[in-house]
């Protein structure tokens, strides 16, 4: 428009502008529909008769602010220089208008969102790790109705995006193994790469972890995941496990330490079976055979508090074989390297000591006064109320057992046999298994022992020894990630119960054979009654059911 043509309507323009301050209300606003530029967009459309919500006369700076004072997330986020339009440079210094235009029409794009181009660095949520190779809707699930964007939980739209949850357990509660029992505080633990690559460093806790407690696993510290109101003293751990039951206190620290290496060739334990006190600066040093006995032979009751004599029959009065015959002095026949080496020859006898003769005290043969009994030279005479066998070789005890011991020294070898004491076996005595003299005829299988001790009341078969080791019960070594051909246990499947897909008895020799595909476990849980075939993993995940994997649709 030229000059000249300003000139000529120049008069007309302000005439215009006159109407609207003297004409009627209804005749003013249809001169604002005559100079409107167009129809408003979709969204503004209820607001097309007043156009001093975004307008005000004569005062074009003003728009921006009537936009803000109705957009207020967009006003926060430009005040705290937060979001999108907070922390891009180029959108802060630019005016709403520059990019959300109007007056185009019902149909027209005002956001001008493209989410192929977005730049998220922008947001208050950086993209790093695992998070870079998200789809947009992992975390903005969004459709469209009537080519408007909404949410599909139905929320309003208007600032969804900018609004998405940002914290980790808003987005894997669902999938957390956890459980909420760790609170919301994942980055303690986890970083964006991976989940399972736990960065977790118990040095900044109040326990740090020392040598042993290094190698083991968290879960034998954190039963359940539980983590907060741990004990950290060595008891309140290790009490059932304390050889000494309790009678030297709860000071474990005074005695043993789980600092340092292990010892070469010794394992992981010789840290906490070395002890660390020196007996040498108490009343009493250890010489002798003291040196190798354990503390408990002296110290039976409590530590603390208790006085002990030092001579010998104090001490040693209760395990007296002798029973008082010989008076209370020890150490005419004895000396502290050894009671089995008494100053008594008994070489020069009718019985001379051999093998484990030579290291039974007195009392054992001599229960009466020794000058007033006399005893037999055979085994029977001494033993027989020893002879579990009742009898049944006649007498001759020399047959399978020697001097050297009644179990040690046999010629019986259990560990050639087709059962192997092995764990907790080994401490139990023979007659545990063998109730009568036919050691062969008993039985060597978990279930035939230990059948009323099956908790899973026949679900798991009888190969006890597929989870469980001599050791005891409670040590189970099963791990179903390692079973090449098994079942690995992925996604919802970690943490349940044995019992929830081991339901039904099986016989003892019988292997354990149970569906690995989804549809042979749920399909009560097929909401498709078998529409969509029996691969439910075309379209699911193990996480859950609900979460489905993005499917492209092909034509062939």
């Amino acid at each position: 428009m030229n000059f000249s043509l300003k000139l000529k309507l120049a008069p007309l323009v302000l005439i215009l502008s006159g109407l609207f301050f003297f004409l009627p209300t209804k005749a003013t606003a249809d001169i604002k529909q005559l100079v409107m530029p167009g129809p408003l967009v979709d969204a503004h459309a209820q607001f097309e008769q007043q156009c001093e919500r975004c307008h005000e006369a004569f005062k074009k700076g003003k728009q921006a602010d009537l936009c803000l004072a109705c957009h207020t997330f967009i006003a926060t986020d430009l005040k705290q220089k937060t979001g999108f339009h907070g922390r891009n440079p180029s959108v802060i210094a630019a005016e709403c208008s520059h990019c959300h235009t109007d007056h185009e029409g019902r149909k027209a794009d005002v956001l001008m969102f493209d989410p192929e181009t977005f730049d998220h660095q922008f947001t208050d949520f950086q993209f790093n790790g695992a998070h870079t190779k998200l789809e947009c809707a992992s975390c903005h699930p969004v459709t469209e109705v009537k080519n408007k964007p909404v949410r599909i939980d139905g929320l309003a739209p208007q600032g969804f995006y900018s609004r998405t949850p940002m914290n980790c357990v808003d987005c894997h509660a669902k999938i957390s193994p956890h459980k909420e029992r760790l609170g919301n505080r994942c980055k303690d633990c986890h970083n964006e790469d991976s989940w399972k690559k736990v960065t977790f460093n118990h040095d900044k806790t109040k326990f740090k972890l020392n040598a042993m407690h290094r190698q083991v696993s968290c879960a034998l510290c954190h039963p359940n995941q539980k983590w907060k109101n741990i004990a950290t003293d060595c008891y309140s751990c290790h009490q059932l496990n304390d050889a000494h039951r309790g009678r030297y206190g709860q000071k474990c620290q005074t005695c043993h330490s789980d600092q340092g290496p292990p010892l070469p060739g010794q394992g992981a334990k010789s840290a906490w079976e070395k002890v660390k006190f020196d007996h040498a600066q108490t009343k009493f040093k250890l010489e002798g055979q003291h040196q190798k006995r354990a503390c408990d032979l002296c110290h039976p009751q409590q530590l603390y508090g208790q006085q002990l004599k030092t001579d010998c029959f104090a001490c040693h009065e209760k395990t007296d074989r002798h029973a008082g015959l010989y008076g209370s002095k020890c150490e005419s026949c004895h000396t502290n390297k050894g009671w089995k080496t008494p100053v008594f020859d008994h070489q020069k006898t009718k019985f001379p000591l051999q093998d484990k003769h030579q290291k039974l005290a007195c009392r054992s043969c001599h229960t009466r006064s020794i000058t007033a009994e006399k005893l037999g030279t055979s085994c029977v005479s001494c033993h027989r109320l020893d002879d579990v066998h009742r009898n049944p070789q006649n007498e001759r005890c020399e047959r399978c057992h020697t001097p050297k011991g009644w179990r040690n020294e046999t010629r019986f070898d259990h560990d050639l046999s087709r059962f192997p004491l092995l764990g907790l076996h080994a401490l139990v005595p023979c007659e545990s298994c063998h109730q009568n003299p036919q050691f062969s005829a008993t039985p060597s299988t978990c279930t035939r022992c230990h059948a009323g001790d099956d908790k899973h009341k026949h679900r798991l078969g009888g190969n006890c020894d597929t989870c469980h080791t001599p050791n005891g019960w409670a040590l189970w070594q099963f791990d179903h990630n390692r079973n090449p051909k098994g079942f690995k246990l992925e996604g919802a499947h970690v943490g349940l119960e044995c019992q929830a897909c081991h339901q039904k008895p099986i016989g003892p020799d019988k292997k354990i054979s149970l569906p690995k595909t989804c549809a042979e476990c749920h399909a009560k849980d097929d909401i498709h009654r078998n529409a969509f075939g029996r691969n439910c993993d075309r379209c699911h995940l193990n996480e859950s059911f609900k979460k489905l994997r993005k499917i492209l649709h092909e034509d062939n």
